[in-house]
């Protein structure tokens, strides 16, 4: 459950370890995560994941009331190696975190809601001589906190 103290650490951990548990890692690392919450500083290999918390949004709900609508912006980006990496790990991103709304440790067990995908753009870049291939989404979800 999500705790009005650390409610965006929460989000992002949750979301975290949802695609650690369910992310199919295309290189098959034992052992090795490839979802962060930043940039790994050293030994980059391709493809990885990073989440980071991007806005936050609170309203009250009621004038002397305590509990506020929380709307939370959460930007995941894939980093591939091709393009059919990068599409394919974004299309499981997007279905492992639409189908962890319903069920055992969902997002509704931990009291978020809201599942949107506002938006994702593809980015390619030139780094030490290879291309990489990015997807930057941008997703919302709501919670509300006491």
């Amino acid at each position: 459950m999500i705790n009005s103290a650390t409610f965006l650490s929460d989000i992002i951990l949750f979301i975290r370890t949802t695609l650690r548990t369910n992310l199919t890692d295309p290189l098959s690392r034992s052992g090795t995560n490839f979802v962060f919450t930043s940039f790994p500083k050293e030994n980059t290999v391709y493809p990885l994941v990073t989440i980071k918390g991007t806005n936050i949004k609170t309203t009250k709900l009621g004038m002397q009331s305590e509990t506020s609508l929380v709307d939370i912006s959460l930007e995941v980006q894939v980093y591939a190696r091709n393009v059919k990496e990068a599409d394919n790990l974004t299309q499981e991103i997007i279905n492992d975190l639409k189908n962890a709304q319903f069920g055992t440790g969902s997002t509704t067990v931990e009291e978020i809601y809201g599942f949107n995908l506002n938006s994702c753009v593809p980015i390619e870049e030139l780094n030490n001589n290879m291309t990489i291939h990015r997807r930057v989404m941008d997703f919302s979800y709501k919670a509300i906190l006491t």
